[in-house]
């Protein structure tokens, strides 16, 4: 199965959306920036507040999200 990319997502305890955080087109580089994410957990880009418990996940990027632009928006 051909995968079109990656994305690094993460949820907070008490919520059960996922917010994506990073995208990238190899699981190779999407496992070196989810481990440098739980190592050192980074805060939230609208409020830069820290994350609280944040839950890490990495989640192959969807057709329907190619055929929506994904790869068109900034990659972090």
């Amino acid at each position: 199965m051909k995968t079109n990319g990656y994305k690094i997502c993460y949820r907070e305890q008490g919520t059960t959306e996922y917010v994506r955080w990073f995208i990238t087109r190899t699981y190779r580089k999407a496992k070196y920036v989810l481990h440098g994410c739980v190592r050192f957990p980074p805060t939230e880009r609208a409020s830069n507040r820290p994350l609280v418990n944040p839950h890490w996940k990495i989640i192959p990027i969807t057709n329907k999200e190619i055929k929506a632009g994904i790869w068109r928006e900034i990659p972090f």
